[in-house]
């Protein structure tokens, strides 16, 4: 087994652990999330944080945690950077996420896959507001 193949397995350990009660909005296991975001990205190492990115604000996992764990200083910052702080704004959080190369590559895979409405079992005013939300933060990570 190589480094990545250890790592993305120990990523989908402490993801499966985070999510394993939550569900999406279209009411289905929450895990499914940074699995299909992960099939989105292509190169190993965002691959690695599609599928811890919502470890740090949705779980009690630390950065520290996942350094411990043995995740590269690389890796922890970029998921760091695609995990909103409390009371942050959510355009000042995609501001930041859009600094950090691997982090705007999985944010704009993370958005991506958030604006599939096929996911949902109906879509509601406050459905379209969020899509409407996520296609200027999406258009905000795709400029220079």
């Amino acid at each position: 087994m190589n480094n990545f193949d250890e790592l993305r397995d120990k990523a989908m350990q402490i993801a499966t652990e985070v999510h394993k009660t939550q569900v999406d909005k279209g009411g289905k296991p929450y895990i499914g999330h940074p699995l299909r975001v992960e099939k989105l990205c292509q190169d190993d190492d965002s691959k690695i944080v599609t599928l811890l990115h919502d470890t740090i604000e949705d779980g009690d996992i630390t950065a520290e945690y996942l350094l411990m764990q043995g995740f590269p200083t690389y890796i922890v910052d970029a998921v760091l950077s695609v995990s909103r702080n409390k009371g942050e704004d959510y355009f000042d959080f995609i501001q930041r996420s859009k600094v950090n190369p691997i982090g705007r590559k999985v944010k704009m895979a993370d958005l991506k896959d958030n604006m599939d409405i096929t996911r949902l079992n109906e879509l509601t005013d406050k459905d379209i507001e969020r899509l409407k939300k996520y296609l200027q933060a999406y258009k905000m990570l795709e400029e220079e």
